[in-house]
């Protein structure tokens, strides 16, 4: 029985209690009653009507669920380490975590553990990384030299794609295999999770 079945139940019972007293009364009872029962009729209506209100008013304050939005057409103008220019489309077809860093982000430096154990729990997927920063190559090889980072580490001279873009860094994107964003998240986070693990492993399985 629902809450709304189980209130007019209720009520109905009360009012037929109400008006028994009422017929079996003295015209002072039988005032008191009528008066009671009125007076209990237009609370429960204006409490109905106030309730109707604040659902619909909440109802139409309500917005779907984030989505996953965006889609890359994987054009973005970066260069390797050694100068040579990135030809993303060749990430076309793979699941690819995107992640928009700098060497001088705490954050960034700190969560690049975590995604250099999800790069190796994934490999045997096929699945790509690229870590894309806008600094100059001066100041990037000897940050990755002096960490021994295995990531694809990549410069970018331009401003990232539309879908990309974000006031904050670090900035990670996993897109699937058709160029979805998949997931986005904005700071550090512990990419070697085991959903996270899962996650990116079921992409790049795709559909059974």
């Amino acid at each position: 029985m629902t809450k709304g079945t189980r209130y007019r139940l209720l009520v109905g019972i009360l009012v037929c209690a109400l008006i028994v007293v009422a017929a079996l009364g003295g015209s002072f009872v039988r005032g008191l009653v009528v008066g009671l029962l009125g007076t209990f009729v237009l609370l429960g209506g204006g409490l109905a009507i106030l309730t109707r209100r604040a659902r619909k008013g909440l109802g139409s304050r309500l917005k779907p669920p984030p989505l996953p939005t965006g889609r890359w057409d994987y054009v973005m103008e970066a260069v390797d380490l050694t100068g040579a220019p990135v030809a993303f489309a060749d990430f076309a077809g793979k699941v690819l975590v995107l992640n928009f860093w700098a060497t001088w982000c705490a954050p960034c430096v700190a969560e690049m553990p975590a995604l250099e154990r999800l790069h190796e729990a994934t490999s045997d997927m096929g699945v790509r990384f690229a870590c894309v920063t806008r600094e100059a190559a001066a100041a990037v090889r000897p940050f990755v030299s002096a960490r021994g980072l295995g990531l694809p580490v990549f410069l970018m001279a331009d401003d990232p794609p539309e879908c990309f873009r974000s006031r904050a860094i670090p900035a990670t994107f996993i897109l699937d295999r058709s160029g979805r964003v998949a997931m986005r998240h904005f700071g550090a986070a512990a990419w070697d999770d085991g959903a996270v693990v899962d996650f990116v492993r079921g992409l790049a399985r795709g559909p059974e």
